[in-house]
């Protein structure tokens, strides 16, 4: 990475960050963190006058449907009144004709309304105009459920009389007729037996099919109206749809640009911006402000001698291990001087996943699910499924189970190796050998990890990380002295519990591992109790305690390693015999489902238990995990 400072006069401020995000490499950060400007920079507090101008565009989308996506057009240069001006000519006239056509469709509506109640009356040889001329009467048209018909029975001696004119064997059509003065009472009926009222407009005149033929001529022209207005609106979007798409883009392009203002420091009339891009893209940003050669000033520094501002990473591996990416992000991203841990991640889980849940069938299933997630679903998850299912069929290979089947491979085990098992996972005589062995994987792996520290520590010139700690070179020794005592005396019946070696290679480690801060003190030209000899000595007593119990801890944590081989094969066996229980032979069903049960249930509890022993009995030795996810500013990804 390069560490990144724009300077410039104020009014060149957004060409500068415009310039400086077009590449969508450039990690930008605060400028109030450099020191030497915190005092003089004044953030600016202004609002985005970009942001009304993209509602209302996106307001015209709504309203008349037209597709506004980004269209980057190098010739389009309006400034910012312009815009405004445009969108809210163009923003009336859409309006305008929106208006009209809501109208029409309104009118529309209501005729079509009026037509299904006519329809039904148009057998009536009566006069509206006449009907609705009365003063003492009031007249109701509407429909009435055929049930509600059925008891207006009980209230005859209501003052009212009802005609009905038509049945659907849903409603009566009908309308009743009351003296003024009882329309309360009767309307107060009619609504509690869900009578729907249906209002004559107007423009309804003479008889019903007057009214009908009216209205339907009413209708034709109205349509044409509507027809051309569409075709008008139409006709706008047409030519002013690319222009609203360059102008849509130039928009949100001017709007984020001004969104990263917040970034910047201002002294006086002149700005400063700084940030990160990749070593790579150098020439290639420095020649985007070729045009502001006189203007802004571009200087470049190595991000490793940048020490004021923590620099970004992102992590890149091969196609094998990236998928595993996924899991040192969920512990943190390592630091821009540590060293990525994916690789190391992504070789042990797939090794522990394989060796744990051991089974050709299984494991090609696992994997066949894992590229349907990652090719169709476009889940990061997929891919490790798919690491993790050649690796576990790999080693079931080694087992000979095949969806729990242990016999099915004995003829080409005894062809390749001249036994019937290679490993032979239930035979009573391999569980020792399996729980030994996966205590010397872990043990193997635990002495990787303090190496990596080792070799940090060294790398960030940090001799207490290095050298003094309970996983630096002092740890290393001591751990692999204990191991080495225990392995002469179970195994070779070799007694290493001299002085000779347990003072210089254990007792010695220990006591650098107690006095680590002081000695790392010393080194660095300080006070080696600066809180008094008193309080350091318990602390470290207790820590020294908890030292001693994380590395047992740590090392038969691994048993579960060959615990887990150990229920998978158990698992299968019990599934083998419900299997045989349910039929004389084998009952495809129960196995089927079986396998299923065990990948599902298994397959995540095994993935479960390796992400733990990767996380605490692997990252907790070197990993720090507070390192600073590199994210460029895209205009297109932030607009």
């Amino acid at each position: 990475m390069l560490f990144v400072t724009l300077r410039g006069n104020s009014e060149y401020l957004d060409e500068t960050l415009l310039s400086a995000t077009q590449m969508g490499n450039f990690h930008i950060e605060s400028a109030s963190e450099l020191k030497e400007y915190s005092s003089g920079l004044l953030a600016m507090s202004e609002d985005n006058p970009y942001t009304p101008i993209i509602n209302k565009l996106k307001a015209i989308q709504e309203k008349t449907g037209i597709a506004i996506e980004d269209k980057y057009c190098k010739v389009l240069q309006m400034t910012k009144d312009e815009f405004m001006t445009y969108v809210e000519d163009l923003g009336e006239k859409f309006d305008s004709l929106l208006e009209k056509k809501d109208g029409i469709e309104r009118l529309l509506n209501s005729h079509k309304s009026t037509l299904i109640h006519l329809n039904h009356i148009s057998k009536l040889d009566i006069n509206l105009d006449e009907i609705f001329a009365t003063k003492y009467l009031c007249v109701r048209f509407g429909k009435l459920p055929v049930s509600s018909y059925q008891k207006l029975n009980f209230s005859k001696d209501k003052p009212f009389t009802l005609f009905s004119y038509d049945n659907d064997g849903t409603y009566h059509w009908c309308l009743y007729l009351c003296a003024i003065s009882d329309k309360e009472e009767i309307d107060g009926l009619f609504n509690s037996l869900y009578f729907e009222r249906m209002r004559i407009p107007d423009y309804a005149h003479g008889t019903p099919a007057q009214s009908i033929e009216f209205i339907n001529k009413d209708i034709e022209k109205e349509q044409a109206k509507l027809k051309a207005i569409n075709e008008e609106i139409e006709s706008i979007i047409k030519q002013e749809a690319d222009k609203l798409c360059f102008v849509y883009s130039r928009l949100k392009t001017l709007s984020v640009s001004f969104d990263l203002r917040k970034y910047a420091g201002f002294v006086k009339n002149d700005f400063v911006v700084i940030g990160f891009i990749p070593q790579n893209s150098k020439n290639e940003f420095a020649e985007n402000f070729a045009y502001l050669k006189d203007k802004v000033t571009v200087t470049f520094k190595d991000a490793s001698e940048e020490e004021r501002i923590k620099a970004p990473v992102k992590l890149k591996n091969n196609f094998i291990v990236r998928p595993f990416e996924m899991f040192v992000n969920i512990y943190g991203l390592p630091s821009y001087n540590d060293v990525d841990p994916t690789k190391f991640v992504g070789i042990t889980y797939m090794l522990l996943f394989g060796i744990m849940f051991g089974d050709i069938g299984q494991g090609l299933v696992i994997m066949l699910l894992g590229l349907f997630l990652s090719k169709k679903k476009k889940m990061q998850l997929g891919n490790v499924m798919t690491a993790i299912g050649i690796s576990s069929a790999f080693f079931g290979f080694f087992y000979g189970s095949v969806f729990g089947f242990e016999e099915l491979l004995v003829p080409v085990h005894r062809a390749l190796f001249g036994k019937d098992h290679l490993i032979h996972i239930m035979a009573p005589e391999t569980t020792n050998t399996l729980l030994i062995g996966a205590i010397a994987m872990g043990i193997i792996i635990i002495i990787a990890s303090m190496l990596m520290n080792v070799f940090i520590g060294f790398k960030k010139k940090d001799m207490e990380r290095a050298i003094f700690s309970n996983n630096g070179l002092a740890g290393v020794v001591f751990y692999v002295s204990v191991i080495a005592m225990a392995l002469g005396s179970l195994v070779f019946s070799v007694n290493l519990m001299t002085p000779v070696f347990i003072i210089p290679l254990i007792v010695l480690p220990l006591l650098i591992i107690f006095f680590k801060e002081p000695l790392g003190r010393l080194i660095e030209k300080k006070s080696p109790f600066p809180h008094g000899f008193g309080g350091f000595f318990v602390e470290s007593f207790f820590e020294m305690f908890e030292v001693l119990l994380s590395f047992v801890s740590n090392t038969m944590s691994f048993l579960r390693v060959g615990g887990f081989i150990l229920s998978h094969a158990g698992m299968m066996a019990v599934v083998m015999t419900l299997s045989s229980m349910v039929s004389s032979g084998a009952s495809p069903i129960v196995i089927i489902f079986g396998n299923i049960f065990v990948m599902a249930l298994e397959g995540l509890i095994v993935g479960i238990q390796v992400l733990r022993l990767e996380f605490y009995e692997v990252f907790s030795r070197f990993f720090d995990g507070d390192g600073k996810a590199y994210e460029p500013v895209s205009i297109e990804k932030n607009a």
